[in-house]
């Protein structure tokens, strides 16, 4: 399993072929001298058209994901878009916006108070269906991970999202100094689960020697090898326990007949 880091220069980023997309959303620039001029010079690992992914996905048409994140008891704000073009070839662009000084101090704030932060991926397909997914982490984990987080998309079988999960890269713990300005762009890696077949048990093999065995007993070519008592068990055992409550009900009958 690869990994491609993309740095967005343009406000649009793509990759494929992965099965683990990380994408750093870095702001527009809005100088468009500089903007021409980062298009005409390419540099290694860095997309700046979206042109390259116009493709067909899997559904016929293109699959987006918007994303909406909450900052404590605030109502949601859009954070940001993920539009798949190809789930087999994991083709996908990510938008998402950088917070402004405000929200970075709600951040803050919610990971001081060991708040939660939750994110809200409504996923629409080609022909406008919606679902809604609602997942969320701990704010400390997102501050002490420097914005670092995973989304993960779950697939079943026929390649149709079923979960949206948020987690953050591994960390040593919450507590940790971090300055406001390194809380501004979300460093997002987007990756596909696709669902696993759990083993079956092996019936036909099982039903093959149940009929063998069926054939064998109609032709009378099996023999019972057991020993007498595993034969005929069940007709022993209730004979005996028959004479024990006997012997047992009469011990005064036995006495006097001893006695004479």
């Amino acid at each position: 399993m690869s990994t491609r880091r993309i740095q967005n220069v343009d406000d649009e980023s793509a990759c494929g072929d992965t099965d683990i997309i990380s994408i750093n959303y870095e702001p527009t620039d809005t100088s468009a001298n500089k903007k021409s001029s980062k298009e005409n010079r390419p540099q290694q690992g860095v997309t700046t058209k979206q042109s390259a992914y116009q493709l067909e996905t899997d559904h016929g048409g293109l699959l987006t994901i918007s994303l909406r994140h909450a900052l404590g008891q605030e109502p949601f704000l859009d954070r940001g878009r993920i539009t798949i073009q190809s789930i087999n070839s994991q083709s996908v662009a990510l938008q998402q916006s950088a917070l402004s000084n405000a929200d970075r101090d709600k951040l803050k704030a919610l990971s001081e108070e060991d708040g939660l932060y939750r994110l809200e991926a409504v996923v629409r397909t080609h022909d406008s269906k919606e679902t809604l997914f609602l997942t969320f982490i701990k704010a400390c984990a997102l501050v002490e991970s420097l914005m670092s987080d995973v989304v993960t998309l779950s697939l079943s079988q026929d390649n149709n999202i079923i979960a949206v999960s948020l987690s953050t890269q591994p960390i040593s713990g919450c507590g940790s100094l971090v300055d406001q300005h390194q809380l501004k762009t979300f460093n997002t890696t987007v990756v596909f689960r696709h669902m696993e077949t759990g083993p079956v048990p092996d019936t036909a093999t099982y039903v093959q020697k149940l009929e063998r065995e069926r054939e064998a007993r109609e032709r009378g070519d099996t023999k019972d090898n057991r020993s007498f008592l595993a034969k005929y068990w069940m007709y022993i055992v209730p004979v005996l326990i028959f004479v024990l409550l006997s012997g047992a009900a009469n011990p005064e009958g036995a006495a006097g007949g001893g006695a004479r």
